[in-house]
């Protein structure tokens, strides 16, 4: 279980030192020898620095990129007269990156523009220039990022334009969406839902998806709904957590554990049956490793998972801020006495709590 992305706080600045966890042995740094411009086609970024200035999967405020990736996936093209931000990304000059932005702040928005037009540049190089942005809460910054929702901007556009909503935006946003049948980008719909339109006009454009073809963008239009209190809306919500498959389930609690947005007391109700929820989402521990260091598959009896009702225990207590008398981690199983004893301080706060889960369904 990934840590939560508080939505709306600047994602922090890294310091120059290898990213805990993400690689085993201290990384070289490696110092290419002076070449031409011609020669320079290929100048690579760190993956290691990738995945920590784009975005970290949840609270971190910034998203993990694959570590699959190929280095070659994180080229920038060098190219005479390149723009600083350009060169600095280029080169990994991390912290003159981040000054560099404090001081042009609006300033960088052509610099982005010129990096993300180039159809050279990775889409790694890409996410790691909108990643910018987000220091620049400027109309013109907030436009530069919903041009590039869903065309490079990863869901680094999704987060930088949920810190800084733009009604202006919308319009942009709303032309991005194919017809119910095509569209499959859910993060679209529910970064529209937090736009400051007139909820009349957000309600208009999303409830035609919640018979969209793909899952996801269903699930995403019900939450978006039920985030404008349309009618019906929670219903749908308590189907969606419902759902008797594994795929069906990880969507909207993902949603809860990703955006702010639907982590309030609001939504705490349609969560507490999900504490009684056994579905197992994650596998936790698929590997046994041996005495001998060699390593096989284990047991069914020895298989662990990270279950439905672990991620509701997580979100429920982190969204209404709970003392309980033991850690909340990622990747954990909480145990009976655990969640029975945040049922108790649910119970406490005034809240309707049930030992039953969802009633069963086909989803939404």
């Amino acid at each position: 279980m990934a840590d939560m992305d508080p939505q709306g706080i600047p994602s922090p600045e890294p310091d120059n030192k290898p990213a805990a966890g993400n690689d085993s042995q201290p990384t070289p740094r490696w110092m290419q020898p002076p070449r031409i411009f011609a020669q320079r086609m290929g100048t690579t970024v760190r993956q290691r620095w990738a995945r920590r200035l784009c975005l970290s999967p949840l609270l971190a405020s910034t998203i993990a990129l694959p570590q699959t990736w190929a280095a070659q996936d994180l080229a920038i093209p060098e190219q005479p007269n390149m723009p600083g931000l350009a060169q600095m990304i280029d080169h990994e000059q991390w912290d003159e990156a981040y000054a560099y932005v404090r001081q042009q702040q609006n300033a960088i928005v052509p610099e982005v523009r010129a990096i993300v037009s180039d159809p050279r540049t990775s889409g790694t190089a890409m996410e790691i220039a909108y990643g910018f942005l987000r220091k620049v809460p400027t109309l013109e910054s907030a436009t530069l990022l919903a041009q590039g929702l869903g065309k490079g901007g990863g869901r680094t556009s999704v987060f930088g334009l949920i810190e800084n909503p733009r009604p202006d935006v919308y319009p942009i946003l709303k032309a991005k969406l194919q017809p119910p049948k095509e569209e499959e980008n859910k993060n679209l719909l529910l970064t529209m839902a937090q736009i400051p339109v007139p909820p009349e006009q957000r309600i208009a454009d999303l409830k035609p998806y919640v018979g969209a073809k793909d899952y996801g963008v269903r699930v995403g239009a019900v939450f978006g709904l039920a985030l404008l209190d349309d009618p019906g809306s929670m219903e749908l919500m308590t189907r969606a957590l419902g759902a008797d498959d594994r795929d069906g389930k990880t969507v909207p609690l993902m949603i809860f554990y990703q955006f702010r947005a639907w982590r309030t007391p609001k939504f705490v109700p349609v969560l507490i049956p999900v504490l009684n929820d056994p579905m197992p989402i994650k596998d936790i521990g698929l590997r046994r490793y041996n005495a001998d260091g060699s390593e096989s598959a284990m047991t069914p009896q020895e298989l662990r998972y990270l279950r439905a009702r672990d991620y509701a225990l997580n979100i429920i207590v982190k969204t209404l801020k709970i003392d309980v008398p033991f850690k909340l981690e990622d990747d954990v199983t909480y145990s009976k006495e655990q969640r029975e004893l945040v049922k108790q301080k649910l119970r406490d706060l005034g809240y309707t709590v049930t030992d039953e889960p969802h009633p069963v369904t086909n989803g939404v």
